[in-house]
């Protein structure tokens, strides 16, 4: 039997469209995450679903309270479709993903280490979404991670 996650639905209206009469909807989806400690786990942190995202990427503040392992001495940049840069080091997380009812097994997880907080908590495909299946209706409102 498989573990459901709810995830949740986030949406704005982009106010530089609206301000020339096109409302354009910014939709994210959202998830709950804690990642592992050396002595239990994190508060809850939200994350953003981001399936362009090659692997997770997690602000400083965040993975700094976390048990990292196999971390790279190297640093790694990640490029996104704007041309902008992230950079930080290719490490091992452990975390578990949260709705109001249902904390998912353990999973393990590489994610980008940033240096900085330049940018949110992204969850990206490696190791979470090639694992679990992603169901999304916009329709609906309704969107779960499926976990085996």
């Amino acid at each position: 039997m498989s573990t459901v996650i709810e995830l949740e639905f986030e949406t704005q209206i982009d106010l530089d469209f609206i301000e020339q009469g096109i409302a354009v909807h910014l939709i994210r989806l959202t998830t709950s995450v804690q990642l592992q400690t050396t002595e239990g786990w994190t508060k809850k942190y939200k994350a953003i679903v981001d399936t362009g995202n090659p692997i997770s990427i997690i602000p400083n503040s965040i993975w700094r309270k976390a048990k990292i392992s196999k971390v790279l001495s190297d640093k790694s940049d990640v490029h996104g479709i704007g041309g902008g840069k992230v950079s930080g080091k290719l490490g091992e997380i452990t975390l578990v993903l949260v709705d109001k009812s249902t904390i998912s097994p353990v999973i393990k997880a590489k994610a980008l280490l940033l240096d900085d907080d330049s940018v949110p908590f992204l969850i990206g495909f490696e190791d979470i979404m090639t694992e679990l299946k992603l169901v999304c209706d916009d329709a609906s409102k309704t969107s779960v991670f499926h976990i085996p």
